[in-house]
């Protein structure tokens, strides 16, 4: 395989258009969002793009929303919409959403072995910096078979694990919750009357807000991000657990570590908020 020719997995409008112009191998871009966006995607989208549905692409099994599927689940419609191993994959959220799926989109792909994955910052500013579209349904390439690869458990972390952690090694681990400020804190009911508002003990709150521009809603320029990191107090030499509501914008956060060169252990709770207030002993839900 040939190397990447993205220099970062965040990757601008204008690197993306030049880079997608003058590479050989294959870049695919690929929609995320779950099935509601599908008419958003048929209004503009990047030529050449697939849907990635977060609503079929997921344990529907499970009783949280949009857990990680089997590795041969996730195999069988990576393989459906036409994609390939050795593909460049460049994952981006619908106009109006800015920046939201995406990065889970592109974590779960890097998760279940897909070695190039980007994420598009993002498809706003392309639309406004006038780079091409189009209308109607979006392609639909030749069916392959992809191979299916288990996922990289170091990346992820079960209820359990996590509950013992708070328990027994609170001082191990940086705990950093995605979530906006009122549902974390508790000052904000929950609108679903299953769940408890509040947060997990120590945990620190970047709400994904925070990491992207008020406007365009791209990630801020590194230098920002990098800054945020800092005023939260994350060590780089600590591991981190990554949480939100139901596991997708706890891959912001992860991404935000990543190009802000934070190499320190990360891992996600796919369970995140919708299982652990589900789960975890009343001690164990914190309201400030």
């Amino acid at each position: 395989m040939s190397t990447d020719p993205f220099s970062s997995i965040l990757v601008s409008p204008e690197e993306f258009h030049n880079v997608r112009g003058s590479t050989t191998r294959r870049i695919i871009p690929v929609a995320a969002g779950r099935e509601a966006l599908r008419s958003s995607y048929e209004t503009q989208h990047i030529p050449g793009s697939v849907l990635f549905d977060m609503d079929v692409i997921a344990d529907n099994a499970s009783p949280y929303p949009q857990m990680l599927p089997t590795a041969s689940h996730f195999a069988h419609c990576m393989g459906s919409m036409g994609i390939k191993p050795d593909d460049i994959l460049v994952v981006y959220d619908a106009v109006e959403i800015g920046m939201y799926s995406a990065p889970r989109v592109a974590w779960a792909c890097r998760l279940f072995g897909h070695n190039s994955v980007h994420v598009l910052n993002n498809f706003r500013l392309y639309t406004e910096q006038g780079y091409p579209v189009e209308e109607g349904k979006m392609s639909l390439l030749p069916e392959t078979v992809y191979p299916a690869h288990e996922p990289a458990v170091s990346q992820v972390i079960a209820f359990e694990e996590l509950r013992d952690i708070i328990l027994h090694q609170p001082g191990n681990y940086h705990i950093i919750d995605a979530r906006i400020p009122g549902r974390f804190s508790g000052m904000q009911e929950e609108a679903d009357p299953t769940l408890r508002s509040g947060h997990m003990p120590s945990a620190i709150n970047i709400p994904l807000a925070a990491m992207l521009d008020a406007e365009s809603k791209a990630f801020l320029p590194l230098s920002e991000l990098k800054e945020l990191f800092e005023k939260a107090g994350i060590s780089a030499s600590t591991p981190v657990i990554l949480t939100c509501n139901s596991g997708v914008t706890a891959a912001a956060l992860d991404l935000s570590l990543q190009v802000t060169g934070h190499e320190m252990e990360r891992r996600v709770y796919d369970g995140s908020w919708m299982e652990w207030t589900r789960r975890a002993e009343s001690g164990l839900v914190v309201r400030d």
